[in-house]
């Protein structure tokens, strides 16, 4: 098999790999709905979204380590050879920065965030994040070093260990702990590959193109940019259950579920090819903004059949996810509308990192993200909020990329 056919192979592994564990995320959420009810569904999806908003931020170590190893084998630099940063030692000091930072902010938050079992969500939080910084590192080397084959057995194994571990909390009768568990075991995944792949053990000890000080920098930049995403996009219930603190249980998870449900259409096949729609834009900058105007179209325009679908069936959908669960239509069609909005900041986000704007990128992000929040706080009530909020709010930082977009294609 040659090199151009083992790359292609691996990749169509890598992308199984990633519909294998889309579709194993949402059986967990079923799992979860089906299991808790709507009174106690918010407290496991606000832990979920906590979890993923932090490996979100986290991951901007992977993606600078996918950068810095492929760099480094392009330049012909072998494991061994000094100078080189060790992404494996960023990654132990960034695991561990970041798991001191979740125990010693607990008390601000815990008791809202986990209010049964607090000490041992806390601790699995703290442990799962340490962890998974190391699991990032893997991830980068994996991919920068071309194995994408066990880069996809990394994914589809963290994928199939939560489900596995979630349909085994609600066999031996206790969701509520086993659904915490369930959340974070993926975290070991990269331990268990190190363990049986000769190949992993070896991609761990390559090195970055950079002595260790840029190294961190550029981490540091990377995981400034991937946490506006994150906190807009998966951490976005967490900033829900902040702002609604007096609402009733059962229909604050009834809302959660179905702002999950409605965005994940548009969202999912964006974040998973972004580095594609980086590249078609890059391909059309001559056309600046105005490059944005016929996929803005598109996503909007699919966003808004979704909104009539999701008013005729989504409110026996989520009936049949669980008990208590009750959206009415008209809401289901205005999450689903909205969804359309962070789909088309997504674009504009990809737009603005293919003309290299990288700084305008994270602005813009945290732009929308700081709306949203405002947003959340208006006196109004708690669905009218949330809509407004995923409407209006990935509209500024849009238009934020637009005006970037334009102004660096003036000035060149």
């Amino acid at each position: 098999m040659t090199g151009a056919t083992s790359a292609r192979a691996g990749l169509g592994g890598v992308g199984a790999a990633t519909i294998f564990s889309a579709l194993s995320g949402y059986a967990v959420l079923f799992v979860a709905a089906r299991s808790l009810g709507a009174e106690r569904y918010d407290i496991f999806a606000v832990y979920w979204a906590a979890f993923f908003a932090l490996t979100g931020i986290v991951n901007g170590l992977m993606h600078e380590t996918t950068r810095a190893v492929h760099a480094a084998r392009a330049e012909g630099r072998g494991p061994a050879q000094a100078g080189g940063a060790r992404p494996t030692i960023a990654a132990c000091l960034i695991g561990g920065a970041v798991a001191v930072v979740v125990l010693a902010s607990s008390p601000l938050w815990a008791e809202d965030l986990v209010p049964q079992s607090t000490g041992l969500g806390v601790g699995l939080l703290a442990l799962a994040i340490a962890s998974f910084a190391l699991q990032a590192a893997l991830s980068g080397a994996l991919s920068g070093s071309g194995r994408w084959g066990h880069y996809a057995v990394l994914l589809a194994v963290d994928a199939g260990l939560r489900l596995v571990v979630a349909l085994a909390a609600v066999w031996l009768g206790a969701p509520e702990v086993g659904l915490l568990i369930a959340t974070v075991c993926g975290s070991l995944t990269w331990l268990l590959l190190v363990c049986s792949s000769p190949a992993a053990r070896a991609a761990l000890r390559l090195r970055a193109d950079v002595a260790p000080g840029p190294f961190f920098a550029r981490i540091a930049q990377a995981m400034f940019a991937a946490s506006a995403t994150a906190a807009l996009v998966v951490g976005f219930p967490v900033l829900l259950k902040a702002a609604a603190t007096d609402e009733d249980p059962a229909m604050l998870g009834g809302l959660i579920l179905a702002v999950t449900l409605t965005r994940a259409p548009l969202l999912v096949p964006l974040t998973s090819f972004q580095n594609a729609i980086v590249v078609h834009f890059a391909d059309r900058r001559a056309s600046g903004a105005k490059a944005l105007a016929l996929p803005v179209a598109a996503v909007l325009g699919v966003a808004a059949a979704g909104a009539a679908a999701a008013w005729a069936v989504g409110p026996p959908i989520l009936a049949f996810m669980g008990e208590g669960f009750e959206v009415p239509g008209p809401v289901l069609a205005l999450l689903t509308m909205a969804s359309g909005t962070t789909a088309a900041l997504f674009l504009s986000g990809s737009a603005a990192l293919a003309h290299e704007v990288h700084g305008s990128y994270v602005l813009g992000w945290w732009a929308a993200t700081l709306a949203s929040l405002g947003l959340l706080l208006v006196p109004l009530d708690l669905t009218s909020r949330t809509v407004l909020a995923l409407s209006a709010g990935p509209l500024l930082g849009l238009g934020w990329h637009a005006v970037a977009i334009a102004w660096t294609r003036r000035s060149r």
